[in-house]
C-alpha cells in the first residue's frame, strides 16, 4: 500500500463532498474486529510496517516520526473497508495511519452516514449538523477551532489535517464529536463503526426492511411484486369458451346410453354469462345451471351501490349470522362485500360444478375438512365451513375417474368483523330453494324439506367507530306453505385482543334468540366460541342444519399447528377441532365433535379424522358413535401416485368399516393409467376399477370401468373431452384439451420492439421460446411469438410475468416485467408483450467550485423516465463514478435524491435529458454539481 502518484491522483479525484446518501451499501460487519485505540492500531499496522522495512523491535515506533509538522503524508495512505455493526453492506474509504492513530475523511463519512456536514476551503473548513439541526459542528483548521453545539475548543494539526481537498480527523477525536465508536484494524484493512444513537441511514434501512417483510407476507391480494393492471374490456357478446365431454356408457343399473356435458362461459350483455347442461339419451336434460352477472374486486358495480358482485339466474345466497343458512336456487343476488375478508364468526359455503365421475376434497390450511362424490344439480357443496382467525387457504382438490387431479385455491382473510368507521357493507338475495332456472331434476331426485320454497335474505353492517360495528339482517321465507319472517341485530367489537359478538333475533309467532361469541388467538392457535339461547318457533338453520326449533346451541372451533422437532413429520402438525351441542324444543339433544389432523411425511400427506356423535331423546336410550377415517396420498409431483383410505369405528364397537386404495401412473407426459380397489367389510362387498386417459393435442380420450363381483354390477364408459373457442389475437378458432371454460384465460404475443412504440408493427420481430407464468399456469411462445394461458381463476387479480432467463439474448429485457389482470370465466385477456434491447449509462459526477473539480462519491442518483415515471437508482462510487444497467428505451432525466440534495445544498447544474434508443448501447454522460445558490445564479 505504498503511496504513488496514481494513488495521489485517485485520492484527489475521490475526495467526497459532504452529503447524505440514502441507505448506503454498508457491509456486514464481523463482530470480531479488533478493539479500537492506539495499542490496537500499533499492533495492526505490523504487516504494513514490515512491507516498508520498518523496524518492529518492541518499544520502537511503527511509523517514522514527523519533523515537518504534518499529521501524515501520502506515504501513510490506507485503503480501508468501512463496516458498520449490524448492517449488511460495506464501503471503501481512503484513510491515513500514523503512530498517533488513524485519520478518517470527514466529508466522505458524512456522505456515507447521511449527515448534513459540508467540507469546503480545500478541506480546511467543515460545518453542518448531525441527527438534529440543533446539534451543530464546525471545524476550522485555519483558526484551529472546533465548535460543537455552540461550545468552542482548540483543535491542532496533530489531530486534524486538510489533504487533497478533504478534511481528515483522527478517529478518537471524531468519536468525541459524533456519537460513534471507531475500531480500526489495519491487519484486516477495515474500520468497524458502531453507532451510539440511531442515524438516518439506519432508520431508512429499517423502514425498507419492514416494507420488505410486509411484502413477503403475501396477504390476500398482496404479491411479492406489484405490476400495473390491465383491464379486460366488457363486450356485448364475446365468442364463448366451451368445454364438452361426450360419453358412451353402459352399466348394470340403467343399461347402455350416451351422455354429454356442456359448459359455456363468456361475455353476454356486458356481463359474464355461464351455462352448464348435462343430458343423457335415456332421460334427456338432467342438470342445468344458467347465470349472468359481474364480479369486481374494486367494488365499482351498479353506480352508487358500489357492488362487488351481482348475479341473476341460478345463484346462491350467503348464510345469515343467525337464522337461515346459505342456499342455492333460481333468483338474484347482490353484495358489496369483498371476496376475501370475513369475520371469525362467519361460515362459508363453497359450491361449484362437479363433473361426472369426479370426487372432490376440501382442505383448509392443509387440514382435510371433507370430501364428496355426490353432485347436487351438477354441483358439489361444502356448507357452513368454519374459518380460522387470520389467513385461511382453502384448497379444493378434484380427482377424476381416470386419475386426473386438479386444484382450485381460495384465500380468505378472517378478522374480528369490525369495519372501518363509516364503512358500510350489504348483501341481498332472493331464491327459490333447490330449484334451477329451467326446473330440471335428475332421475331419482329426492326433494328436501324446503325445496321449491322462496326466500329473501338481506344483511347490512356499519362501522360506527373503530371499536364497534353494528350488523342487522332479515329474511322472508316460505315454510310448509306458510309465510314467515325473522330479523336479527348485533354488534362486533374487540376486547383485549379478542373478537367479541353479541346478537339478538326475533321471528313471527313469538320466536326469539340471543347469543354471545368470542374468538381470536390463544394457546398457539385460533378459536371461536359461541352460545345461543332460543325461545318460541325461531329457526336457526346455521347451527342446526334443519328447520327444527332450538332451545340452545353451543359451538367451539379450535385450529392450530402443533410444533415437532421430528424429521419424520416435519416441523408442524395442523389440527382442527370442532364441537357442537344442540338442544331442541322437544328436549332432544345432540352432541357432535370432530378432530382432524394432517401431516406431511416423506413424500406423503396423511390425514386422519375422528368424529363423535351422541344423541338422546326423552323416553329412548341415547346413542353414541365414534368413527374415524384415515387417508394417505403421495404428492402429485411424482410420476406414480398412490391414494389409500381406511374407514373404522371405535364406538359402539371396534371395527373396520371400509378399505380402499388407488394407484395411477403416468406412462408419459400425456398418458395416465389408474387402478383402484375397495372393500366394504360390513357388507363383505369388493369392487375394482381401472381406467386410462390419453391427452392429445386437441382433445382427451379416456376409458374407465368398475366391477363388483358379489353384486354382479358393472359400469364402463368411454369419454372424449375437449375445449373450443376463438383465440382473439390471431382471430382464429382453436380446439384444445378440456377445462378452459371454468376460469379466465390469456392470449399474448411476445415480440422484439424495434421502433420503440411498445406495440407490434410489421418491422418488429416475434420471439419464440419465451416462457410466461401466471398463478399455476405456464406457457411458452410459439415460432410466431404466441402463447395461451388458461386456468387463471375468476375475479381475483393474477400477475402475468415473463421468465427473464428464457429471453434469447442477455441484452434484452421486457418493457415491463409483469402485468396484473383480473381474469373472468370464459373470457380471453389479450396482451402484447414488447421485449426491447436495454442500454447502459455510465459517467461521473464532479463537484465544481470555481476552477476546481473533484469527484463526489456517495451521491444517490435517480434516473427517471419523463413519460411514465419509471425509476432507476444508483449511488456514485469513488471518484464520482455511476452506472445504470438494464435501462429500457425512453427519455430520462437524472436527479439527485431530494432529501440528499436538501441536506447538502447541492444541485445538478444541467438537466439535459438522456435519450435511450430501442437498440442497446452504452451511453456515457458526465454530470457536475454545484452549491444550489450558484446554480440559481447561473440560471438567472
Amino acid at each position: 500500500m505504498q503511496g504513488s502518484g496514481n494513488a495521489a491522483a485517485e485520492s484527489a479525484n475521490s475526495a467526497a463532498f459532504a452529503g447524505a446518501p440514502s441507505a448506503p451499501p454498508l457491509a456486514a460487519v464481523s463482530a470480531e474486529a479488533a478493539a479500537s485505540g492506539l495499542p490496537a492500531a500499533r499492533e495492526s499496522v505490523a504487516p504494513l510496517a514490515q512491507a516498508r522495512n520498518v523496524d518492529l523491535w518492541p518499544g520502537r515506533q511503527t511509523f517514522p516520526s514527523r519533523n515537518d509538522g504534518a499529521a501524515f503524508t501520502i506515504d501513510d495512505q490506507l485503503i480501508l473497508q468501512l463496516k458498520v455493526r449490524g448492517i449488511e453492506a460495506s464501503d471503501t474509504i481512503i484513510a491515513y495511519g500514523t503512530r498517533d492513530g488513524v485519520f478518517l475523511p470527514v466529508g466522505e463519512l458524512a456522505v456515507i452516514l447521511d449527515l448534513a456536514i459540508r467540507v469546503s476551503d480545500a478541506g480546511r473548513y467543515a460545518s453542518g449538523w448531525f441527527l438534529s439541526e440543533d446539534r451543530t459542528v464546525t471545524i476550522d483548521l485555519r483558526q484551529g477551532l472546533l465548535t460543537i453545539s455552540g461550545r468552542t475548543t482548540p483543535i491542532d494539526a496533530t489531530t486534524a489535517q486538510a489533504f487533497e481537498g478533504e478534511l481528515y480527523v483522527r478517529s478518537d477525536i471524531l468519536a468525541s464529536i459524533l456519537p460513534l465508536d471507531f475500531e480500526p484494524n489495519l491487519r484486516l484493512q477495515a474500520v468497524l463503526l458502531t453507532t451510539r444513537e440511531p442515524f438516518p441511514f439506519e432508520e431508512r434501512m429499517r423502514r425498507e426492511a419492514s416494507r420488505s417483510r410486509l411484502a413477503q407476507r403475501g396477504g390476500i391480494r398482496s404479491q411479492r411484486e406489484s405490476w400495473p393492471r390491465e383491464e379486460t374490456p366488457w363486450l356485448a357478446l364475446s365468442f364463448p369458451i366451451t368445454d364438452v365431454e361426450l360419453r358412451a356408457v353402459s352399466d348394470s343399473q340403467m343399461g347402455s346410453r350416451t351422455e354429454g356435458d356442456l359448459r359455456v362461459a363468456g361475455d353476454f350483455a356486458w356481463m359474464t354469462g355461464e351455462a352448464y347442461l348435462s343430458a343423457t339419451s335415456r332421460d334427456g336434460l338432467v342438470s342445468s345451471l344458467l347465470s349472468v352477472g359481474r364480479r369486481d374486486i374494486d367494488r365499482q358495480l351498479l353506480g352508487p351501490l358500489q357492488a362487488s358482485e351481482f348475479q341473476f339466474g341460478d345463484v346462491a345466497t350467503t348464510p345469515m349470522p343467525l337464522g337461515l343458512r346459505g342456499a342455492a336456487g333460481r333468483g338474484a343476488y347482490v353484495t358489496n362485500t369483498p371476496f376475501d375478508t370475513i369475520s371469525v364468526f362467519d361460515r362459508v359455503d363453497l359450491r361449484g360444478v362437479l363433473l361426472d365421475g369426479y370426487e372432490v376434497e376440501l382442505y383448509r390450511n392443509d387440514v382435510l375438512l371433507g370430501s364428496s362424490a355426490d353432485a347436487v344439480n351438477g354441483q358439489y357443496e361444502f356448507l357452513e365451513v368454519p374459518v380460522d382467525y387470520g389467513l385461511n387457504v382453502f384448497r379444493i382438490v378434484f380427482y377424476g375417474p381416470q386419475g386426473q387431479r386438479r386444484e382450485e385455491v381460495r384465500r380468505i382473510s378472517v378478522g374480528d368483523g369490525r369495519l372501518a368507521p363509516g364503512e358500510f357493507k350489504y348483501s341481498f338475495g332472493a331464491i327459490q330453494n333447490d330449484t334451477n332456472l329451467l326446473g330440471v331434476e335428475r332421475p331419482n331426485f329426492r326433494p328436501g324439506v324446503r325445496t321449491g320454497d322462496w326466500q329473501a335474505v338481506g344483511e347490512v353492517a356499519y362501522g360506527f367507530n373503530s371499536a364497534v360495528t353494528g350488523v342487522a339482517s332479515g329474511a322472508f321465507f316460505e315454510d310448509d306453505a306458510a309465510q314467515r319472517w325473522l330479523v336479527t341485530t348485533g354488534l362486533r367489537t374487540g376486547i383485549g385482543g379478542f373478537a367479541v359478538r353479541a346478537d339478538v333475533g326475533a321471528a313471527n309467532g313469538g320466536g326469539h334468540a340471543a347469543g354471545l361469541g368470542v374468538g381470536g388467538s390463544a394457546l398457539g392457535g385460533a378459536f371461536a366460541l359461541t352460545h345461543f339461547q332460543y325461545g318460541g318457533p325461531f329457526v336457526d338453520e346455521v347451527r342446526s342444519f334443519s328447520g327444527q326449533p332450538l332451545r340452545q346451541a353451543t359451538e367451539f372451533d379450535f385450529n392450530a399447528s402443533l410444533g415437532f422437532a421430528s424429521s419424520v413429520i416435519g416441523t408442524a402438525l395442523p389440527i382442527s377441532v370442532r364441537a357442537r351441542h344442540l338442544e331442541f324444543a322437544d328436549s332432544r339433544k345432540q352432541f357432535s365433535a370432530a378432530l382432524r389432523a394432517s401431516a406431511r411425511l416423506e413424500g406423503l400427506i396423511a390425514s386422519n379424522t375422528f368424529e363423535y356423535n351422541q344423541s338422546s331423546t326423552p323416553g329412548f336410550q341415547s346413542f353414541s358413535q365414534l368413527a374415524g377415517d384415515f387417508n394417505l396420498a403421495t404428492f402429485s409431483q411424482s410420476r406414480t401416485q398412490v391414494r389409500g383410505a381406511i374407514g373404522y369405528r371405535i364406538l359402539p364397537d371396534l371395527a373396520l368399516v371400509q378399505v380402499s386404495a388407488g394407484i395411477n401412473h403416468a406412462i408419459d407426459d400425456r398418458t395416465v393409467v389408474n387402478a383402484s380397489a375397495a372393500y366394504s367389510i360390513a357388507n363383505s362387498e369388493f369392487s375394482v376399477g381401472a381406467s386410462a386417459i390419453r391427452e392429445f393435442e386437441r382433445f382427451t380420450l379416456a376409458l374407465d370401468g368398475q366391477y363388483a363381483p358379489q353384486q354382479g354390477t358393472y359400469a364402463v364408459a368411454l369419454r372424449i373431452g375437449f375445449s373450443f373457442g376463438r383465440e382473439p389475437l390471431r382471430q382464429r378458432l382453436f380446439v384444445s384439451s378440456p377445462g378452459l371454460a371454468s376460469s379466465g384465460a390469456l392470449a399474448l404475443r411476445a415480440f422484439q420492439d424495434l421502433d420503440g412504440d411498445l406495440t407490434y408493427s410489421p418491422g418488429d420481430v416475434p420471439l419464440p421460446a419465451v416462457d410466461f407464468a401466471a398463478f399455476n399456469s405456464v406457457a411458452t411462445t410459439s415460432e410466431e411469438g404466441y402463447a395461451m394461458l388458461g386456468d387463471l381463476g375468476d375475479g381475483i387479480p393474477v400477475a402475468v410475468q415473463v421468465d427473464l432467463s428464457s429471453l434469447p439474448d442477455i441484452s434484452m429485457a421486457p418493457a415491463r416485467r409483469g402485468v396484473e389482470i383480473v381474469p373472468r370465466r370464459g373470457r380471453f385477456h389479450t396482451l402484447e408483450f414488447p421485449i426491447t434491447e436495454v442500454s447502459e449509462i455510465e459517467g461521473s459526477v464532479n463537484f465544481v467550485d470555481g476552477d476546481s473539480k473533484r469527484g463526489v462519491s456517495g451521491l444517490r442518483l435517480q434516473l427517471r423516465d419523463v413519460k411514465d415515471g419509471t425509476e432507476y437508482w444508483t449511488r456514485t462510487e469513488r471518484g464520482g463514478y455511476f452506472f445504470y444497467e438494464q435501462v429500457l428505451p425512453g427519455n430520462y432525466q437524472v436527479l439527485i435524491d431530494p432529501e440528499q440534495s436538501e441536506r447538502l445544498g447541492i444541485c445538478l447544474d444541467t438537466h439535459e435529458p438522456i435519450t435511450v434508443e430501442p437498440r442497446g448501447n452504452i451511453i456515457e454522460r458526465d454530470l457536475s454539481v454545484r452549491i444550489c445558490d450558484q446554480v440559481s445564479r447561473q440560471v438567472n
